[in-house]
């Protein structure tokens, strides 16, 4: 009798523990179909957010800021591209945390890291840094990730070396900095310069999956920066550049092609820099035309 009533009780504890796995997945599925729908939410203008903060404008945009990481972390977990919505909201969040507290230097990092190499949002992520750098001014990260921008995205060499040169001016910048902006200025070295970027913006960077991405684009930086470092050295020997990668091989200036993370194939551009045909991409999911609308972020 008490064997029976001992199987018994396996039997329930097991059909229990089938019937949790099975209700779990379910609402974690719902849960995903419900934030698919939400593409974006509403972002209150800063003059009611400073109302609502209650005099801990600080804890609030820690409130706000965590939403934001949390918002991006969960369509990096799926690969799921971002819609102009959906980064319109996330512009918006990171204007309204900075609002709050301008001192908040987290922000200011992931619109360096996420505007600009994710979605080209140049404007948006100078103008966070400009206010970046009017706050915290005795950072010189500002100035150096706007230097960083202006010179490797925009093509501003001039630009990028002044805003180099004020990061130099600034307490506890690398003393390699005025070198490295006199570079840019005369020879414009943008792979090595992205390289640096990132080992900078990597070192500020907590969030596991934003920091996953730069270290995906650092590893290709690399990859491109050591193809340039043997195109230039076969220049210097041979009195011209190479006709193609293949011949860089054949003559044993590369052993291997470096591997290219993002599964594209390196190609030299006629300018003679060294690009991919995944453009440093990541392959993302498409959304079904099924899948609803969501809701369109705000303006501030």
């Amino acid at each position: 009798m008490a064997r029976s009533k001992i199987i018994f009780l396996v039997l329930v504890i097991l059909a229990g523990a089938v019937v949790h796995l099975n209700l779990s997945r379910q609402v974690w599925e719902n849960r995903r179909v419900v934030r698919q729908s939400i593409e974006s939410g509403y972002v209150l203008p800063s003059q009611f957010n400073r109302v609502l903060a209650l005099g801990h404008k600080g804890l609030y945009a820690d409130y706000l800021f965590l939403n934001t990481i949390t918002f991006f972390g969960e369509r990096q977990m799926y690969r799921e591209a971002l819609s102009k919505e959906d980064w319109e909201y996330l512009v918006a969040s990171l204007e309204a945390v900075t609002d709050l507290d301008p001192y908040f230097l987290d922000p200011y990092i992931l619109a360096a890291g996420l505007l600009t190499w994710e979605t080209r949002r140049f404007d948006d992520a100078n103008r966070l840094l400009e206010k970046g750098m009017k706050y915290r001014d005795w950072d010189w990260q500002m100035p150096f990730y706007l230097g960083f921008n202006h010179f490797y995205f925009l093509k501003d060499n001039v630009k990028g070396a002044e805003y180099l040169m004020e990061a130099s001016r600034r307490p506890e910048s690398p003393g390699t900095l005025p070198h490295l902006a006199a570079r840019l200025s005369y020879y414009g070295d943008r792979a090595k310069t992205g390289i640096l970027f990132l080992t900078g913006i990597l070192g500020q960077t907590t969030d596991e999956r934003l920091r996953a991405s730069l270290l995906l684009r650092k590893k290709a930086l690399e990859g491109a920066a050591l193809i340039e470092e043997q195109i230039e050295r076969f220049k210097k020997v041979q009195g011209r550049a190479p006709k193609d990668l293949a011949e860089l091989l054949s003559v044993g200036y590369l052993a291997e092609l470096p591997a290219e993370p993002y599964g594209g194939d390196w190609v030299i551009l006629p300018t003679g820099r060294v690009f991919s045909t995944s453009k440093f991409v990541p392959a993302r999911k498409k959304k079904s035309a099924a899948e609803p609308a969501g809701r369109k972020g705000s303006d501030k």
